[in-house]
């Protein structure tokens, strides 16, 4: 992609965050008026006008011209082979989506959405929960206590199915209920996570121990657990920690990293939001 900015001798990039995870890659830039040339991407994009306004022109499936004005809040979906060129005349804050066609293929099929997905064509629409969850992961991806690969996964998931059941060219087929998990699978999974609560742990990985995607997987031990995988993950972290606070010879700090904390102040905040009680207190008072 080209762009052409207005002023040469300023920095057009006043800010700017990148973060990729498989097939979905985020990038946020607050800019100085420029253009973007015409151009034809092989993945599909999502636009969100964060602040500011920009006018883009695309040729539509039949071929013809559309240019559309958008101001804050506006999403504009590109998908794959469409070319599209943009302008913005002020100061702009967007953070585009960039999603792997194969990724989201192999997503619609095994929601049974489509066998061969197709993103419509869309212009000025508002969707709060797209700017929220591609905000979040922005934030995640430079916090200084992060939530885990397994947070990131399930909001990517979260995500994607979003965008596959909202913005397709045709309606999602009927999909076939989904049951929970045998219980052999269940108990195996279980004991997974609890053997590797130090570990940063993905959805993949769990999936993999019950042989299922991870869209599958996430949904039937849901239905079984009553929990999304990120919910019992921290479920059995706080447990395990109240296990240990009441070793009175272990220091917190120490307790922070047995239970998979990335450090003593993210697990006290953690803990504090599951227990109402800080790890001091807790011992304190079950001491």
């Amino acid at each position: 992609m080209e762009i052409e900015w207005k002023s040469e001798n300023v920095e057009p990039f006043l800010f700017r965050q990148v973060v990729e995870y498989p097939g979905v890659r985020i990038h946020r830039a607050q800019v100085m008026p420029g253009r973007l040339l015409e151009h034809t991407n092989t993945f599909h994009e999502v636009n969100v006008a964060i602040a500011g306004a920009l006018t883009t022109q695309k040729v539509s499936a039949n071929g013809k011209l559309v240019t559309t004005k958008g101001n804050s809040g506006n999403i504009c979906i590109t998908p794959a082979g469409q070319s599209i060129s943009a302008i913005w005349e002020k100061r702009l804050d967007t953070m585009m989506i960039v999603l792997d066609p194969v990724f989201i293929d192999r997503a619609a099929r095994e929601n049974r959405i489509s066998s061969r997905f197709e993103f419509a064509e869309i212009y000025q629409q508002t969707d709060p929960l797209i700017q929220q969850l591609g905000l979040t992961l922005l934030r995640e991806s430079e916090s200084a206590s992060p939530s885990g690969r397994l947070f990131s996964d399930s909001l990517i998931q979260t995500l994607t199915l979003h965008l596959v059941n909202h913005y397709g060219t045709s309606q999602p087929g009927t999909q076939s209920v989904i049951g929970g998990l045998p219980g052999y699978k269940l108990r195996r999974i279980k004991e997974f996570i609890t053997e590797n609560l130090e570990e940063d742990l993905s959805l993949a990985e769990i999936s993999a121990v019950a042989d299922l995607s991870q869209f599958h997987f996430a949904r039937a031990f849901r239905k079984s657990t009553g929990l999304t995988p990120q919910q019992f993950l921290m479920q059995q972290r706080i447990e395990r920690a109240k296990e240990l606070l009441a070793k009175n010879d272990l220091p917190i700090v120490e307790i922070s990293l047995r239970t998979g904390f990335k450090n003593q102040s993210h697990f006290t905040s953690l803990f504090r939001k599951f227990t109402r009680l800080t790890p001091k207190v807790w011992r304190e008072s079950f001491q």
